[in-house]
């Protein structure tokens, strides 16, 4: 574990697939990340690498030749290298090898860096491609967020967006845990988004252009703040099947599951990102707690 500290927060990041541990606010005395009850969901910020979701069969293609990958990839599950370490920065760093080639044939490097500043934590992704074709990817964030910091739970919340939307989430099919074509219509020309846990019947809501939210409560002035830079989808959910289940997840995403249908090449894959030989992909988001 390594652990970054100021006079605001305390955020603790593990080895293990890069995660965030905690990100704890010392004046509100909270721990505001999701602490990874199994009862609901064993996880608290995995980073999704080198797909986003599920894919058809869980197969994909590359020029005709099938791989097989598990749901959101396998960075969440190796151990990085930490490369850079202050009391107030650190960088993680993940590269193909072996077993990686197997199921995902391309020589790459995968860099995460958490920086602490003030209230404000910066999270930056980066992907390098070694190999000597393009190498295709799709990185994701998976951090989820107590909502058991008052009596009523998730009920208790809303989302603040900084300007009015009109948002339509990308439906998944939930017998198969893939996309849809369909769309439905969740917040018309406004600003604020009530959670409830019937918003979840269908799973997992993807949204576009979304750059940046609040996520607050009827309670108090309490606000954690997500702003995301060029991430093309914004993804919410809870787990639907645990009853008043205690937190929310809030993903800034560069990719989705596959829609319904059969597996396909990995550059025809939705919001797929491609990178040149020896150059590199990179975005990045941040958290701020008020």
């Amino acid at each position: 574990m390594h652990t970054l500290e100021n006079d605001v927060l305390k955020v603790v990041i593990s080895k293990h697939g890069a995660e965030l541990q905690n990100i704890y606010h010392k004046k509100n005395d909270k721990e505001y990340l999701w602490q990874g009850d199994k009862a609901y969901w064993g996880r608290k910020s995995p980073i999704l690498f080198p797909i986003v979701g599920k894919l058809a069969h869980n197969t994909y293609y590359v020029k005709g030749r099938d791989y097989h990958l598990p749901n959101h990839g396998f960075a969440r599950d190796l151990d990085f290298e930490i490369i850079e370490k202050s009391n107030s920065y650190v960088k993680y760093m993940l590269k193909a090898n072996e077993k990686t080639m197997l199921i995902y044939p391309y020589d790459f490097k995968l860099t995460v860096s958490y920086r602490l500043a003030g209230n404000k934590l910066t999270i930056k992704f980066k992907v390098y491609n070694k190999s000597e074709g393009l190498l295709y990817c799709s990185i994701g964030a998976h951090p989820a967020f107590n909502t058991n910091l008052t009596a009523n739970g998730i009920e208790d919340y809303y989302l603040e967006f900084h300007e009015n939307k009109t948002l339509r989430a990308k439906v998944v099919d939930t017998e198969v845990n893939l996309i849809s074509r369909k769309e439905k219509l969740i917040l018309e020309n406004q600003n604020k988004l009530d959670l409830k846990y019937s918003l979840f019947d269908d799973d997992t809501l993807i949204f576009e252009d979304i750059n940046k939210l609040s996520l607050k409560n009827n309670i108090n002035d309490e606000e954690v703040i997500i702003t995301c830079y060029d991430f093309p989808l914004l993804a919410l959910w809870t787990s639907r099947n645990k009853a008043n289940c205690p937190f929310i997840s809030i993903e800034p995403l560069h990719g989705m599951s596959d829609y319904v249908g059969i597996p396909q090449e990995i550059s025809d894959k939705p919001y797929i990102q491609s990178v040149y030989p020896n150059d590199k992909f990179r975005t990045k988001y941040t958290i701020e707690i008020k």
